[in-house]
């Protein structure tokens, strides 16, 4: 295994506060994208705090638990802080203390080589007005104040939020080329010039073997949120002949009651244990990438679902807009534009074909992440 040029020239190792507040555990992509890269960032050698809020069951976990359900091995580089208090206010103001205290050790401790990864733009906002302190780095997987022109809300409030990191963050990542270009955009001359894109990834341990089922169905994993395309897909469903059934898996009750009825070929199979969820995909022939062209779609989207259907190597199924083409070349999926069912029923009828060649798993870890964070997390205590 190699280690990380920052890691072998006597360095101190960097000492990482990953700012957010995930709730552990979770299914929700935000705490398994936030927990999969401090843990690898850890693995790297990188000492690294993360201070969880208090899980959707509503009781406390202990740290093995946790990262038993994300399939992760403990490290001794990870300062997992798991809150003891369900109640929200107490929750909150231990939050608070724990990041207080990580900032004061910094200081006396650690001044040169200690960073903040902020994954929370209101955390850091928060942060910043304290000061003291180590670097930011600020990772942005949305640009709010275009969301909110998009929504016909006032975006003033979201401009100004993001005006103030940028202005003082030494380094910025982001989850696709459409949030930099968004944020750069909307904040001429305030961006540092220590910037990356860094996608999203996976689990090795998430790897399958592709064994379809004699039953052609065709999937969809993660939330059932109205934005992400869903709607077409089941008008799409509607044009598909026998034999061909839709399975969504993932969402809640309220997400599913928002789409409305279910046509006879979908089905809901409701939320599945995030360790289950690769022995599902690995028997769907095809898995389905919905979007809408908006900005959400076209610009912001870095799906963590890609991932693991890359790491069974299923046959893909994408909606034709700006943020997919980034991470998929035009000969690795089924097309449809987006907002168009016929189309996307075609795309799934010509998915269940003969493949022109085999399909290839495709892993892309969170230690291959982390690796790619390290040099912006590197070049910001140097400045």
């Amino acid at each position: 295994m190699s280690t990380p040029q920052s890691l072998i020239l006597g360095k101190v190792p960097l000492r990482v506060l990953v700012l957010y507040r995930p709730k552990l555990p979770s299914a929700r992509a935000q705490s398994i994208q936030v927990l999969g890269t401090a843990h690898a960032l850890a693995e790297l050698g990188c000492r690294v705090t993360l201070i969880a809020d208090v899980p959707e069951t509503g009781r406390g976990h202990q740290r093995r638990e946790v990262l038993n359900f994300y399939q992760l091995s403990d490290t001794p580089n990870l300062d997992l802080k798991l809150p003891k208090a369900e109640h929200k206010t107490l929750s909150g103001l231990w939050f608070r203390w724990q990041v207080l205290r990580w900032l004061y050790q910094s200081v006396v401790y650690q001044p040169e080589r200690s960073v903040i990864l902020a994954r929370s733009k209101g955390y850091a906002d928060e942060v910043m007005s304290i000061p003291f302190g180590p670097p930011l780095v600020l990772e942005a997987h949305e640009v709010d104040s275009a969301l909110a022109r998009e929504r016909g809300d006032n975006a003033a409030a979201f401009a100004r939020v993001e005006a103030r990191l940028l202005k003082v963050a030494e380094g910025v990542v982001t989850n696709t080329a459409g949030t930099l270009e968004g944020l750069e955009a909307g904040h001429p001359g305030l961006m540092v010039a220590n910037r990356k894109v860094v996608y999203n990834a996976t689990n090795p341990r998430r790897v399958r073997q592709h064994r379809p089922g004699a039953h052609h169905v065709v999937g969809y994993a993660g939330s059932l949120k109205t934005y992400k395309g869903l709607s077409t897909v089941l008008e799409a469903a509607k044009y598909l002949g026998p034999g061909v059934e839709i399975e969504l898996i993932g969402g809640t009750q309220e997400e599913l009651k928002a789409l409305g009825p279910l046509p006879q070929n979908v089905r809901w199979a409701g939320p599945v244990a995030y360790h289950k969820v690769p022995d599902i995909l690995q028997r769907w022939h095809a898995a389905l990438l919905p979007l809408d062209s908006d900005l959400f779609g076209e610009k912001l989207c870095n799906p963590l679902k890609l991932w693991d259907y890359r790491a069974v190597g299923l046959p893909l199924i994408a909606a034709d807009v700006g943020s997919l083409h980034e991470v998929i070349a035009p000969q690795q999926a089924q097309w449809y534009p987006p907002g168009d069912p016929k189309a996307l029923a075609q795309a799934i009828h010509n998915s269940l074909g003969p493949p022109s060649r085999a399909k290839k798993r495709s892993l892309r870890s969170w230690r291959t992440r982390a690796l790619e964070l390290l040099p912006v997390l590197e070049a910001a205590v140097a400045l």
